[in-house]
């Protein structure tokens, strides 16, 4: 199967996911205007990253190089990951914080809507990138054609 294929089956698997588990939050945002995170608990998207990390490693069974085809998948760039996303765990906390906090002004004029939907906002936004980076990390895997992440060990 070509790379283009691949890059393919893995950003419609990320999509799924994220329809499967954020639906369309606009929708919601604007019809339901719900003042609680409900199901979107802080920790959603490693259950999203653990469903995606399944399905890469089937794709890496059927479609690793010869040479590697027995070796397990190990994703390298979990540092780059985690440089990139560190930021946007504090934002997340702190959105979590407001939307699970309803004061008395939000809960007399039911306008903690607006944190939760920020908050999921966010959740869905981190979620998108954490898995946009595994992909990318992934089809590094299979064409054996790596980034160059010295630029990266600066910061």
């Amino acid at each position: 199967m070509a790379i283009e294929q691949i890059r393919t089956l893995c950003k419609e698997k990320e999509q799924e996911l994220l329809n499967k588990y954020f639906g369309n939050l606009v929708k919601e945002a604007a019809q339901e205007q719900p003042e609680t995170i409900r199901a979107y608990s802080k920790d959603l998207p490693l259950k999203i990253e653990a469903e995606y990390r399944a399905f890469l490693e089937g794709l890496w069974k059927e479609y690793a190089p010869d040479a590697l085809k027995c070796t397990p998948l190990v994703f390298e760039e979990q540092k780059l990951r985690k440089l990139m996303t560190d930021d946007d765990r504090e934002l997340i906390d702190e959105a979590h914080k407001e939307a699970v906090e309803q004061t008395l002004w939000e809960r007399i004029t039911k306008t903690n809507h607006k944190d939760v939907t920020y908050y999921k906002g966010l959740l869905n936004e981190y979620t998108r990138d954490l898995l946009m980076v595994m992909r990318e990390d992934f089809l590094e895997e299979i064409t054996g054609h790596h980034i160059d992440n010295k630029a990266f060990e600066d910061d």
